[in-house]
């Protein structure tokens, strides 16, 4: 026996730094932790970047999802393979990976049809019921993960877990766009963005509706046909004209408030559709009466599935899609990011980097 066994310290278990949310509202704490155990089947992957999403910020406030605290968030990550765990043979050590984020049975209906955020045996999502990747290592189920392929560097490769996901699910499976549509895209953030390029990938016409001029560049070097500045224009009344008149064919409104869901139902053509990825707690502005009669489609998105990933992944590899990381900030520095975020100073997505 050595002396490290004889003071104890072999059974002291690995720790690792980490933000911590310990209290709602309250500035994220860094601390050490107890590194994730593995179960069987999961690995455990040394975190490289992780990108921060509007969704963090409602966590941190205490709207929406609600994880029991402490919490770690962050479910936009990217990493290398450093453990093993027990019945793993799919992966191996040092492999790149990025993960889906939805820790589904596999067996349900929902996850049988390619519908596994709806999984009716849910386990949680990474960053959100279950601990996540703001800290130097999180864990998953292998089945969860996919190589990130060499070319694409960590923090943009991060970035496709959810915002890129997301606005795949959101383009092809709920809107199901296509060249004959014109699509107005509200909300030019990190999801907006991804939307954008994936509404042109699919031949269609894009407006995109920014609030501050800024992001005006932003989105037309990403493909926007048009630009609307909501802070100057009405928009119902620029995507009228874009559209001689008769509106358009698909909204995605990746914001989710009451402002922008009258903005999309006044763009919006008879028998047209509005997805949403934006989350709020506003309900939805428009009586049953013009809804029945202009026979609109008011249609929910999240994220995305195992398949959804695969796509994302062969987008940005492919370069049909670039994801755009304007900032990068490391974890001792995360509540400066949040902040940024929450102030409207990123122009793309935050990453963190390990």
């Amino acid at each position: 026996m050595n002396g490290r066994e004889r003071s104890g310290e072999s059974s002291m278990p690995p720790r690792m730094k980490a933000a911590v949310l310990r209290e709602l509202a309250k500035p994220l704490v860094i601390e050490e932790v107890v590194r994730p155990e593995l179960e069987y089947g999961e690995v455990l992957v040394q975190t490289k970047a992780c990108g921060i999403c509007g969704t963090d910020l409602h966590i941190i406030d205490g709207t929406g999802y609600k994880p029991k605290l402490p919490h770690i968030l962050g479910h936009e990550p990217a990493g290398i393979i450093d453990e093993i765990g027990p019945g793993v043979s799919r992966f191996q050590v040092g492999d790149r990976v990025i993960p889906n984020i939805f820790f589904t049975c596999g067996e349900c209906y929902y996850c049988r049809t390619n519908r596994e955020t709806l999984c009716v045996n849910c386990a949680g999502a990474l960053g959100v019921g279950r601990n996540g990747a703001y800290a130097e290592y999180f864990k998953a189920p292998t089945k969860n993960l996919f190589i990130l392929p060499d070319t694409i560097d960590f923090p943009e490769g991060s970035v496709i877990a959810d915002s890129v996901v997301t606005a795949l699910h959101a383009v092809r499976r709920r809107a199901k766009v296509n060249s004959n549509h014109t699509v107005l895209v509200i909300g030019a953030g990190g999801v907006g963005q991804n939307v954008i390029q994936i509404a042109k990938h699919a031949g269609s016409k894009v407006i995109a509706v920014i609030r501050r001029n800024v992001r005006l560049q932003i989105a037309q070097k990403l493909g926007a046909d048009e630009v609307v500045n909501s802070s100057e224009q009405d928009v119902g009344k620029a995507s009228k004209e874009a559209t001689h008149g008769l509106g358009v064919d698909v909204v995605i409104d990746n914001v989710g408030s009451k402002e922008s869901l009258l903005q999309g139902i006044s763009s919006l053509k008879p028998g047209g559709k509005i997805v949403m990825t934006g989350e709020s707690e506003d309900a939805i502005p428009l009586s049953t009466f013009r809804l029945c009669v202009n026979e609109f489609e008011i249609i929910g998105s999240r994220s995305g599935g195992r398949q959804d990933t695969v796509e994302a992944i062969e987008l940005v590899e492919n370069g049909t899609i670039t994801p755009y990381v304007s900032d990068k900030f490391p974890l001792e520095r995360v509540n400066e990011a949040l902040k940024n975020v929450a102030q409207g100073r990123v122009m793309g997505r935050a990453v963190l980097t390990m």
